[in-house]
């Protein structure tokens, strides 16, 4: 059963967010980083101070204390969860709409029985992030989960928990309008933890940062270790968006996949995506290097349905870490690959029943495997860990 949970926020005491919002750490690169530390109490502070270990945490840490002793954050009264609304548009279309709790989702052994990861974690951001975790004792940023709601009834639990005007707003930097909501009354928040109890929690986006909980809670069994920030969406919510997360290597690979699988040229970047996303093999992948090639391999002893798996266990087996990068925007990471000399793989579009499906039939996909879009931002809930 889920371990979801209400908890005591801190949050700004400003009503007004657009300031104070950032992405989580690991997707902030260093043209983001400059411009969001122009903001004097932006969150990026907090998520991903400057420096190196261990003074940044040091840093990270006092600058925790002084901004809830000097009312720049504020601790709510009584434990609660938060509903969130995202409004946002993908390459230009209509606008689209996702709602979701905060909530404090449960980390021990046992609550982790109800949590399925997808992706394969990375020991250094664990061990940046655990470091963290010690020196601030704060979730600043919330994992992102993501549960079936077949009946309706969370989904009309965080609905009711919107009406009237939202506690907070503002818009990030991504252009994603943020709305929130305290939800403290005792009838949703029960309404809220019924629906949920019975429900798996897929991680969608979070995953060292749900490792690192689980770890933290074993070596310190403190207070609030049992439980992580978390962000939670229903699968059935309208505005859930997954993509394919492309890959971008630095080095040639037309070769070995011409050794792997036949290769049909195409005229460009446009025929090769319709090609990918219409092709009924779940495998089949598009490659730009010196040209644009579409190939449908075999399974191969693949059975996650996710072009991913096999891309990594054939294509790009051997590649190293640091010859790799990943983006969602296909038309970046041909530009990518032309500038680094390398190529771009172009990987099939799927969606969160497909991922559901790859994780109880393989267990854990290749790191990268998905991008939920957007990103939750970090700053609008802090957790600290002594969050009763």
């Amino acid at each position: 059963m889920a371990d979801v949970r209400p908890f005591r926020g801190v949050r700004y005491s400003s009503s007004s967010l657009s300031s104070v919002l950032c992405p989580p750490y690991d997707v902030i690169g260093l043209e983001l980083a400059k411009e969001l530390r122009r903001r004097r109490s932006n969150a990026i502070f907090l998520e991903l101070p400057r420096g190196e270990p261990p003074a940044k945490y040091v840093r990270a840490a006092a600058l925790w204390r002084r901004w809830t002793a000097d009312g720049t954050l504020s601790r709510d009264p009584q434990p609660a969860f938060y509903a969130v609304e995202e409004r946002y548009r993908l390459n230009n279309s209509k606008m689209r709409v996702r709602r979701g709790i905060l909530s404090a989702l449960g980390a021990t052994p046992k609550a982790s029985r109800a949590i399925i990861p997808h992706e394969r974690t990375l020991a250094k951001p664990k061990v940046d992030r655990l470091q963290m975790l010690d020196a601030v004792g704060v979730n600043t940023s919330p994992i992102f989960g993501v549960f079936s709601d077949p009946s309706g009834a969370a989904r009309r639990a965080i609905a009711a928990g919107m009406r009237g005007r939202p506690d907070a707003a503002g818009r990030s930097h991504a252009k994603v309008s943020y709305r929130l909501w305290v939800i403290d009354e005792p009838r949703l928040i029960d309404a809220i933890r019924r629906a949920l109890a019975r429900r798996s929690i897929l991680i969608a986006d979070g995953h060292h940062r749900y490792a690192v909980s689980r770890d933290h809670y074993a070596k310190t069994k403190g207070p609030g270790a049992d439980a992580v920030l978390a962000y939670l969406v229903p699968d059935e919510d309208a505005g859930l968006v997954v993509l394919p997360t492309h890959r971008i290597a630095k080095i040639s690979l037309l070769k070995r996949a011409g050794q792997l699988v036949f290769l049909r040229k195409t005229r460009g970047l446009g025929e090769l995506e319709k090609l990918v996303g219409q092709s009924k093999n779940p495998y089949a992948f598009g490659l730009i290097e010196n040209g644009f090639y579409f190939g449908e391999p075999e399974p191969n002893g693949c059975k996650s349905g996710l072009a991913v798996e096999w891309l990594s266990a054939q294509l790009l087996a051997g590649v190293k870490p640091d010859e790799m990068s990943y983006t969602p925007d296909a038309a970046l990471a041909v530009k990518t690959a032309k500038a680094l000399g390398g190529a771009a793989v172009l990987v099939k579009p799927f969606g969160v029943a497909q991922v559901r499906r790859a994780a109880q039939a393989v267990g854990l996909l290749p790191q990268k495997s998905t991008f939920f879009y957007p990103k939750i931002a970090t700053g609008l809930v802090f957790r600290p860990l002594d969050d009763s």
